[in-house]
């Protein structure tokens, strides 16, 4: 691991542990706090993964790579970075294909069946045209927001229509939208030390 790599992950710790220093500063009480550490404990014991040692190379090293192909189509396709596909599918499902939310969202980049139906996505749970269904929505919401990152990602995890001239402000929302660009940026530098 090079040097530059090692301050890469200093930098990405650094900014995980002010992240959650600030997630934390309404609690009022130490249990609360334990409860959440709990609840975060159990969720990286059922999907099998902990934030601890988690560096650039280390995200990769998960399920996604079974992906590759099909992100790289769909890069091609829409003339997005691999990195954010890759990091929306990391946040929205852990590379689940399986996967569906309490409300309903399917499969990797969790549409939701309104969403996949208009999006001519017939099957969620086919990798491929999940992907690519998902990949087609971001694109069209980048559009939409005139590039703008943030405001893409947040009617990504809230809907459009809750998104109007700023980030609605929804605490899941902005979480999701760290959470993505976080791993995006992880991503990316593993996608860059590659070459």
């Amino acid at each position: 691991m090079s040097v530059r790599n090692v301050y890469g992950n200093i930098e990405v710790i650094l900014r995980r542990i002010e992240e959650i220093r600030n997630r934390f500063d309404g609690y009022s009480s130490s249990a609360s706090f334990e409860s959440e550490l709990q609840n975060a404990s159990l969720k990286a014991e059922k999907t099998g993964h902990t934030e601890a040692g988690m560096g650039a190379a280390g995200v990769l090293e998960e399920s996604g790579s079974d992906y590759d192909g099909l992100i790289e189509e769909a890069s091609v396709k829409y003339n997005i970075p691999t990195a954010l596909i890759r990091a929306v599918i990391r946040q929205e499902s852990n590379f689940d294909r399986d996967a569906v939310s309490p409300k309903g969202a399917m499969g990797l980049m969790q549409l939701m069946p309104s969403t996949a139906e208009v999006l001519g996505v017939e099957n969620a749970f086919d990798a491929k045209e999940n992907i690519d269904g998902g990949t087609g929505y971001l694109v069209d919401l980048l559009g939409r927001y005139n590039g703008n990152i943030n405001r893409a990602l947040a009617a990504y995890n809230a809907g459009p229509e809750r998104v109007k001239d700023d980030i609605p402000n929804i605490r899941e929302t902005k979480d999701y939208i760290s959470a993505v660009l976080d791993f995006y940026e992880q991503y990316s530098e593993y996608e860059k030390g590659e070459d």
